[in-house]
This record gives C-alpha cells, structure tokens and sequence, in this order.
C-alpha cells in the first residue's frame, strides 16, 4: 500500500495493483497458466464468471480495472481494496443507466487504461450463461480516431472447479474460508483469445455474441442459446 501511494503521489501509473492481485491470486492457492497474449493496447475483457478467484487471476495477467456491482463498495476491506485497484462501480438494478455506465467504462479505456468484465452479469456456477449486451455500448459505436479492442477470456479451474466457484445463495465469507482451506494449489487456465474491434454496422448485441461464442468454444461447451 505505501509504495501504491508514493506512485499516485507522483502521479505515475502505479503496478502495485495488479501485482497484489497476482500475489493474493497465489496466496490462496491458484497457479496460473495463461495461453495466447493479452492485448497491450486499452481493451476491454469479456470473461466467463465462477468465482471472485477470477478478479485476481485476471487482474493479475493484465492489470485491468474491474466493472463490478455498486454494493462491493460497501464491503468491508474488499470494498476498500477494489476502490484501490480502481473499480468501476455500476449499479444492476437501475437499468435506465446503462449508457451512463456504458460512459463510465470508455471514459477509463480512452484514458489508457484497460478495462475487464463478466457480461453474464452473475456468477455462472461453472455453466456459461447468455452474455448481456449494455455494457459493450462502451465501445459501440467505435471511435476511429481510438479504436478500442475487444477481447474474450476463457477461464477454466478444469479438475479445482467444483472447489473454487461461488455456488449461488453462498454467503462469501463462507465461500472464501472454503477456498482458503483447501490443501495444495489449484490450476487455473486464462486463455486470451482473439481480440476484435467492432465494426460501425455493428450493435452491442452482436460484440456481446461473438465474445460469448469463442469463450464457450474455447471451454468446450455450449452457450446458452444452443442449448436452448
């Protein structure tokens, strides 16, 4: 934390976060595997969502900001420390807002700085479930003049899984005391897949599809809609 706020103090682009999240993503217990290259330009992360394991191992492979729920502000100490690695808070249940988080969200990419979220909106308890389209507004239409990129990410605990995802109507500190106690390390693939940009002609409806595709291509499964 002091050497986060000597780097803010002299206002220079602190790595203190992403490297906490990477050490605290080791701490309790996730060895990470990462396949293809996260894109080194600001883009937003699409990721599939199982447990609050996936900021940290996210976090750790790009030090993006987060797009989390306007209540984890409220959370003791975590709500602090992702006010810390610049959290952006958005509220789910007022719907009207969207363009405004939508707004939120290309403020800090055009800003230079990426960006990560899940779309399904909730945790997905390991099945993959359809991807929303607001928030992808953030770079709907593109600007040409700062074309942003788009990338999926597939995140897969493989064997670990049914030990690490948050169950739904789990409490999390129950949910956490379980992950922590568990022996031994748990493999975790972050698989970046190919990043896109979309096209003028294109709505947040079809950015919000393809991502989901590729994710659940590269998991092996179906999306929702197929099963459907």
């Amino acid at each position: 934390m002091p050497l986060h706020l000597l780097w803010r103090l002299f206002r220079m682009r602190s790595p203190w976060p992403q490297r906490f999240l990477g050490w605290t993503g080791r701490a309790v217990g996730m060895k990470v595997t990462v396949v293809g290259t996260p894109a080194r330009q600001p883009t937003l992360y699409a990721a599939n969502h199982q447990s609050w394991i996936d900021i940290l191992v996210l976090g750790g492979a790009t030090g993006a900001s987060f797009v989390s729920k306007e209540s984890v502000r409220r959370w003791p100490v975590a709500g602090w420390l992702a006010t810390m690695v610049g959290t952006i808070y958005i509220s789910n249940s007022d719907r009207s807002a969207a363009a405004d988080q939508a707004g939120a969200i290309r403020n800090a990419l055009h800003k230079g700085k990426s960006v990560a979220f899940f779309p399904e909106g909730r945790l997905d308890n390991g099945e993959l479930l359809p991807f929303r389209p607001a928030l992808f507004g953030a770079v709907i239409p593109p600007d040409h003049h700062q074309p942003i990129l788009i990338q999926p990410v597939a995140i897969d605990y493989g064997e670990a899984r049914d030990e690490v995802i948050w169950p739904s109507r789990t409490k999390a500190g129950k949910n956490a005391i379980q992950v922590m106690s568990r022996r031994g390390t748990a493999n975790v693939t972050l698989t970046f897949l190919e990043p896109f940009t979309p096209e003028s002609e294109h709505h947040r409806r079809d950015a919000a599809t393809h991502a989901e595709t590729a994710i659940a291509d590269a998991l092996g499964i179906e999306t929702a809609r197929e099963a459907a």
